[in-house]
Order: C-alpha cells, then structure tokens, then sequence
C-alpha cells in the first residue's frame, strides 16, 4: 500500500513539474526579464532602459510570428531566426555607451557558452 501512494505521488509531482515547464511567457514579460538583466549587468539609465525593452519586446513579437507561421524550408527559419538576432543586437549596441558595449558582448558571450554547455549536457543524456 505504501509502494502504491509512493508510486502515484510520484508521478503526480512529474506531470506538475512537466506542465510547469510547458507554460510561455508573453513578449511582454521576456522583454521585461532581458531588461531587467541588462539594467543589472550595465547599469542601464531609465531612458535606456526603455529603449532597450522596447528592443528586445520587438523581437519577442518577431519571434512569436515565426513560431506561429514557419516556413517550410528549416533553413530558411534559422537564418530568419538568425536575421532577428542580429538586427535586435545592432540595436541594443547603438543604444549603449563603449564600456556598456563591451560589457553586453561578453555578456552574450557567456550566454551562448552556458547555452551550448546546456545542449552539449541534453545530448549525453539522450
């Protein structure tokens, strides 16, 4: 009897901890959350603050509509995918001064490393 509640509690906490990983943030808050981050990392002023959630709320949106409307071609939606990113980049880096620029590229540098320190970590498991 206790194997059986032990058994069942267990696979209720995976099918709650699963749904939680389902649910999306809206454009709104994703921009949000990389404007807060950048207002940590680079000291951002209110004004760019602003224009930098702006950004990244705009790319959000870009990126929600590539989602909901792929092409068929899979290379063409990662060099769209790709387009955005670099577009969203150029932006944020005119809206920063020198020091928050170098400040921002290393900080999208150790993104992309704990990125692919994450997929490289899903694979082994796989």
């Amino acid at each position: 009897m206790k194997k059986l509640i032990l058994v069942v509690s267990f696979i209720t906490g995976l099918s709650v901890l699963a749904h939680a990983q389902i649910t999306k943030k809206s454009p709104d808050q994703r921009a949000g959350h990389l404007t807060k981050v950048l207002q940590k990392k680079l000291n951002l002023t209110a004004d760019q603050a602003t224009q930098v959630n702006t950004i990244f709320f705009n790319q959000a949106n870009r990126m929600d509509s590539l989602k909901s409307n792929p092409s068929a071609d899979k290379k063409d939606n990662q060099l769209a995918v790709r387009s955005i990113r670099l577009a969203t980049q150029k932006q944020v880096l005119s809206v920063l001064n020198d020091e928050q620029k170098q400040q921002f590229v290393a900080w999208e540098k150790m993104r992309k490393e704990k990125h692919k320190e994450k997929k490289g970590s899903t694979e082994l498991k796989s």
